[in-house]
Parts: structure tokens; sequence; C-alpha cells
């Protein structure tokens, strides 16, 4: 643009055949689809049905006296989210992540093809090849950065509120950074668990039975609102694993037991739990359980079964059958728990206690009085989930990021459709400006986003690696290094593409300079 006579309209946008007219019409037609699809995403938010519940998990039908939100600054950042909350609130999120990989790496690698397939004038297989395989990994990478960031940063998602006073709400099985593959301290896990709308948690950590200390502030909301309980989680047998609650957050005796060849544990370790700490011992229901094995417990002196694991979903329909059947003959619990080690921030699971006068106990009191209830197998125990867990059905599985995309639309609030129509417009206003002053929006866009989740990604790494060193473990500490690794990788990204565009905008700046050229050829 060095021609001083020059007085005409602004150069064109990016392209030699194009014009404004058909630009406008690019504008035009980009808009009605993003108009569409979020006119879809509003209808399907405004649907009677809550896909989220709450549900009671032993049959599925709603629970009164307690409603879920989300956290509302979570808003803020809706449609980043939204790929980490799809796949968090499929029943299985390892099946529903392997079929949205899949679904995500064959549609951009076809996308990629004919893309490139248009833009050549001599078809050439291997760059179309090698443009599909491109975009593929591309994708599938951001897709994976993403999700990575909500897993390490642990961003609350649902909140379980509870409308009705005499209810109280439990997590019976997480764990610290006492535990060999736990990332969070007491603290952090007491905070978050706040967080979600529990006021009694079971810190449960592997093998060995801790006296958990926490020293608060006479006025801090933890010393208010939670009641923490000593536990542990043992192998008492070659397929069972099973929490000793205890009613005490010092417990009298020490217990240390690991991995065990051992036919069965499970009566002993009762009777000490029992009569050691007048606890409660529940069984963590893998899959790996038989049918028989239900029965056999439940002999040892059980007090119930995890009827829903969140780190465990996968828990075939017949045995979970079984566990419901036996539960409701003997007179056993049944629990729904996190097994919160420190991933991700979602919370899906909840034991809800019926307890009039509760919530206006001491924590210490609190706590005390749940473990009792655990104890006297009390029937007015509900394990209650947020949407469905467990195995899904073939279909749903197969097409999964069309299934948990339409269940994801379903449960959003007002505020979080709000936020998608401003995310949506604000983002094709600034593609809209990039596309008219000439560089490639897409890509400008891209580089962006990568770089600031790789940022985010590093930011919450340093909390693990601070966590870290003060824990037992190094696992923490390995954790956080390997995200800072990872965010680092997607911030150099960033930064070499942004460079490397500026440095080819500025080469062909000159050579139309010297060309005399005043549009982009």
């Amino acid at each position: 643009m060095s021609d001083k006579g020059y007085q005409g309209s602004p150069p064109p946008a990016r392209g030699a055949d194009r014009h404004v007219p058909s630009i406008l019409k690019d504008y035009r037609n980009t808009a009605v689809i993003l108009a569409l699809g979020l006119v879809i995403l509003t209808l399907l938010a405004c649907l009677p049905y809550a896909p989220q519940g709450p549900f009671d998990a032993r049959d599925y039908t709603r629970v009164a006296g307690i409603r879920l939100e989300q956290h509302p600054w979570e808003a803020l950042i809706e449609p980043l989210a939204a790929p980490f909350l799809i796949l968090a609130g499929a029943p299985d999120f390892s099946i529903a992540g392997f079929s949205v990989l899949i679904w995500v790496l064959l549609g951009a690698a076809a996308w990629g093809m004919f893309a490139e397939y248009r833009a050549q004038r001599k078809k050439k297989p291997f760059a179309i090849a090698l443009k599909g395989i491109r975009m593929a990994l591309v994708a599938s990478s951001s897709l994976i950065l993403i999700i990575l960031l909500f897993v390490v940063a642990r961003i609350p998602a649902w909140r379980l509120v509870v409308d009705d006073p005499n209810l109280l709400v439990a997590d019976l099985h997480s764990h610290t950074t006492k535990s060999h593959d736990g990332l969070v301290s007491t603290l952090t896990n007491l905070e978050w668990h706040a967080s979600c709308g529990y006021n009694v948690v079971a810190l449960t950590d592997h093998d060995e039975l801790f006296a958990h200390e926490l020293k608060v502030k006479a006025d801090s909301p933890l010393e208010r609102l939670q009641g923490f309980i000593s536990g542990v989680e043992v192998h008492t047998g070659q397929r069972v694993m099973a929490l000793g609650i205890c009613d005490c957050k010092a417990p009298p005796f020490q217990l240390k037991m690991g991995m065990t060849d051992s036919p069965d544990l499970t009566a002993g370790f009762c009777k000490k739990i029992h009569e050691g700490c007048g606890g409660a011992v529940i069984v963590v229901t893998l899959k790996r359980l038989t049918t028989d094995d239900i029965d056999l417990l439940a002999d040892d002196g059980v007090d119930g079964f995890e009827i829903v694991n969140s780190g465990h979903p996968d828990l075939p329909p017949y045995l979970r059958q079984k566990v419901l059947d036996t539960c409701r003959s003997r007179g056993l619990v049944l629990a729904a728990s996190t097994d919160w080690h420190g991933w991700t921030g979602m919370a899906r699971t909840w034991t809800v206690m019926k307890a009039p006068g509760a919530l206006a106990l001491p924590p210490s009191q609190r706590a005390s009085l749940a473990v009792r209830k655990l104890r006297e197998h009390d029937t007015d125990i509900i394990p209650v989930v947020a949407g469905y867990i467990g195995e899904p059905s073939p279909v749903r599985a197969i097409f999964s990021p069309i299934a948990e995309s339409i269940r994801y639309a379903m449960e959003l609030s007002t505020a979080r459709v709000i936020s998608w129509w401003i995310w949506v417009w604000a983002v094709f206003v600034l593609w809209a400006f990039l596309h008219r002053i000439g560089p490639r929006p897409g890509s400008i866009l891209f580089a962006s986003l990568v770089g600031a989740t790789g940022l985010s990604l590093i930011f919450a790494a340093l909390s693990l690696i601070r966590q870290g060193t003060e824990s037992v473990t190094s696992f923490p500490l390995r954790i956080g290094l390997i995200s800072v690794a990872i965010g680092a990788a997607a911030v150099g990204f960033s930064t070499f593409h942004g460079v490397t565009y500026l440095m080819r905008a500025r080469r062909k700046g000159r050579t139309e300079q010297r060309g005399g050229s005043l549009y982009q050829p």
C-alpha cells in the first residue's frame, strides 16, 4: 500500500478471485449456520426433561428435596468446557472418550482430505492423504489438550443443593496424597467436597488407616460445614476391595494391609473395624467380582456395597442386580461414592441420609451420626447420582458424540445457554474482522486457543507440583511436571505458529511492494 495516490476502496480479503459481495455472502451463510446451531441448542435446553436428575441410583427415580446446580462462574467458559462435560456426563466416560476420539479422527481426516482435494488442480493422492492425517492429528490433539486441562484444573461442575434441612450428604470414598495415587491434600480434598455439596467426607486412603489431622481457624467455612472421617481402602481378598469407615478422626489402633493372595480376609477386617472403632465396612463393587462373591461378602458381615462408583462406572448389569437383590433381602446399605483421587472437578455421586437436625450439629458429631447410620443399616440412606452411570447400550456407545452432545444440551441452564450465544457471536465477529484484514482467521483463532489452553494447563499443574512437594509420594509431582511439559509444548506450538505466520505475511508484503501490487495476487 505504498502508492500515495491510491484513493480507492480497501483491497479485498484473502484470495485472488474473492470480491466483497462473495465474502459478505460467506459471512451470511456462516451466520445462518451458527444461528441454526444455537437455536437447536436452546430448544434442547428448554425441553422439560432433565437428564442429570438427580436420581436414586437404585431405580433411577427422581429424588425429592434435592436438586443439581452448576457453579455460576463455570458458565463464563461454557463453550471451552463443553468437550469435557460431554464426556464426563456419559454413562461410562472411558467408552465415550474412545468413541468420540475415533469420530474426531475420522471426521477431521475426511474434512482435511476433502478440502485438499478441492484446492488442488492436479489431484495428488499422497498430498491429499497427508492433509487428512495432519488434520486428524491436530483435531485429536486439541481435544485431548482441552480435556486434560479440565482434568488437572479440577474446575467444579455439578453441586448438589439440599432443600430439605433434614438431609445429610456424604461421600464415603475419597483419597488424599497419603494414597500412592492421590493428587490432593486433606485440605484440598475437603474444599472440593464442600464446593460440590457434601457435608460429611470419608478419607479412605489405600492400605493404611491414617489419623487425618486438619488445622483450621475457628471461623473457617470448613469448620462450620464439614465433618470428615478417617477410613481405609484395603484388599481383603483376591477380587475384593473394602472400605473401613471409622467413627473417629483418630483411630485407636494401627491398621496396615496391602495386596493379598489370601482367599478372604473380609470377616476379620469387618470385626476389626466394627469392634475397634465402631465403624462400618462398605464393599467397593468392582466388575471383577462374581455373584457368588456378593453372597459371601454379606455372610462375612459387611455393612453395605457401592452401587455406583464414579471412578469405576463399568459395573455389569447382572452384578448390579445381584447387589441390589442382596442388599434388599439382607437389609444392607447401598452407597454412591466418588472414589475421588483429585482428578477433575466433576461430582456425580452422593450418599444422602435422612437425619433430622443433622445440619445443626457440629462437624464431628455429624460425621459420627453418618457412621452410626451405616453401622445400623439405616433404611433412610439413598445413593444419588447425576445422570445414568453404568454400562451404555451398544448404540449409545457407538454414537457417543451425538448422544452425549444431545444429553449435554438438555442439561444446560439459562446462564449456560446465554454464554454459548455470547461466545459464538463474539468469535464470529472476530473471525469476520480477521478475514477482512487479511489473515487466515481459522488458523489464528486455533493457535490462540491452543496457546491459552496450554498456558492455563501450566498454571493448573503448578498446584499439583505444590501438592507434590508436601506429599509422602511423588505421584502429584510427576503428574504436575508432565502437565507442565504438555502445556509448554502447546504454548510453544502456538508461538511458533504465530511467528511463522507473521514472517510469511511480512515477506509477502515486501514482494507485493517490489512488484508494485496493491492487491493480494
